[in-house]
């Protein structure tokens, strides 16, 4: 069933307050990314169903809700006790990667089974992009594709994540050949045997503010008006809506999905 309302969901905890808005767009006839927060604040997820690929909804949808099973509270306890401390790494942090890991895996045999079952002419993937606090001290964050992790502290805003797309391992590569199609992804959820996550954490500092999106803002809004948002409204809420405003203001050529997370 094609879904074309506006998902709005927020969560104000005392250790954060977020907010997520998930928009078909102007082009679209329906809305293939499916965005999550946690209603303890535990974590947030945003996937990005496939563009142009069949069943991108039910890719998104799926993964989500594998993740979500898996980065519940009581399944880190659990993990907890068999996690051996590393030097410098904290061990929650450490327990997490593995869950993120495994996660990422098992959602992808869930959708390639899917497709090779279904017979798909063209096989359905999602992006994905998560946070998750971890404890009083650290973020943890992991993608897959190009759906994209900021963070803005103190006036500056910066990307934390890689875009496992085509172009990006062009520029890497120091702009050699043909200059790929700016969508083609390298990486996904879904289309292959095997996938896997990019994992990393830091330490948060009081205000600074995380940006989930999917490439539905980011086509549409350059880094400069995305630092504006942020700097001119302090309320996650407002910084949510008016990104997803301004991105169908500019065009709204995709759908476009955002969580905002204020620490």
């Amino acid at each position: 069933m094609k879904t074309t309302e506006r998902v709005h969901v927020k969560v104000n905890m005392p250790h954060i307050h977020a907010s997520g808005i998930s928009d078909s767009g102007l082009s679209r006839g329906d809305n293939q990314d499916h965005i999550l927060i946690d209603e303890s604040g535990h974590f947030m997820l945003l996937a990005d169903g496939m563009g142009g690929h069949e069943r991108g909804a039910e890719a998104s949808k799926a993964a989500i809700g594998v993740l979500k099973e898996r980065l519940h509270p009581d399944i880190l306890l659990q993990e907890l006790a068999d996690i051996t401390d590393a030097e410098g790494i904290p061990t929650e942090v450490i327990c997490l990667s593995a869950i993120v890991e495994d996660a990422v895996k098992e959602a992808n045999q869930l959708l390639y089974e899917r497709n090779v079952k279904y017979n798909l002419k063209r096989f359905m993937g999602t992006t994905i992009v998560g946070l998750v606090p971890v404890k009083d001290d650290f973020m943890l964050w992991f993608h897959v594709g190009d759906s994209r992790l900021y963070r803005w502290r103190v006036g500056k805003l910066k990307q934390l994540t890689t875009d496992h797309s085509a172009l990006t391992q062009w520029e890497k590569s120091g702009r050699q050949g043909a200059e790929p199609a700016k969508h083609v992804i390298t990486r996904a959820i879904g289309p292959n045997k095997m996938a896997s996550a990019d994992t990393s954490w830091e330490k948060w500092q009081k205000g600074d503010v995380y940006l989930l999106c999917s490439d539905g803002l980011t086509d549409m809004l350059t880094d400069k008006i995305i630092l504006k948002i942020l700097t001119d409204h302090h309320e996650v809420d407002q910084i949510a809506t008016h990104l997803v405003d301004a991105a169908n203001e500019a065009g709204g050529k995709d759908n476009v999905s955002v969580v905002v997370c204020r620490v």
